[in-house]
């Protein structure tokens, strides 16, 4: 939101709704104007029309490159477990592969999600490109940390120390 008042220099006043359930409440109640969700939450409203999306976070310029998806570890797994980590990121990476490329990956989503094969496909077509969800990119790590410092998660940048030490992407 941040990014988009500043971006098209608007008066909006931001207001905490907490996550999509209680985003989706406050906004079809009127409690606030516009609400902000991930998918799969509110495809259903979606696709029958009862909700619609109005800017997507790559539509900011600013935010385009920016990765916004990451795997995380606890940093004494990855010291005392290290090859297992390297072994889920291949499981991961292997699983991406599957779902881009396997009609049977929408089937078998749906399914466990209990969902229509149709959202699933939604979902994984406009909302969750493959490229988003690469392990191996990270990007505009500069304005990831400015958006850090301005929403207070952040006192100052980190070093290129401390982003060697917290950013490690095992190799293919």
């Amino acid at each position: 939101m941040r990014a988009l008042i500043a971006h098209y220099n608007l008066k909006a006043q931001r207001t905490a709704t907490g996550g999509p359930p209680a985003t989706l409440t406050m906004t079809m109640s009127g409690q606030v104007d516009v609400g902000w969700s991930v998918a799969p939450f509110g495809l259903k409203e979606l696709s029958n029309k009862t909700i619609r999306v109005v800017m997507r976070g790559n539509d900011l310029p600013s935010m385009r490159n920016q990765t916004v998806r990451v795997e995380i570890v606890n940093a004494d797994v990855l010291k005392q477990r290290h090859d297992v980590i390297v072994r889920f990121m291949q499981a991961y990476r292997e699983t991406l592969d599957w779902m881009y490329s396997d009609p049977e990956a929408i089937k078998a989503y749906a399914a466990h999600m209990r969902m229509s094969e149709s959202l699933v496909q939604l979902q994984r077509d406009e909302f969750n490109p493959k490229e988003a969800l690469n392990p191996d990119r990270l990007s505009d790590l500069d304005l990831v940390m400015q958006d850090a410092i301005a929403g207070k998660f952040l006192e100052k940048p980190l070093t290129p120390e401390q982003l060697a030490e917290f950013i490690q992407i095992p190799h293919r």
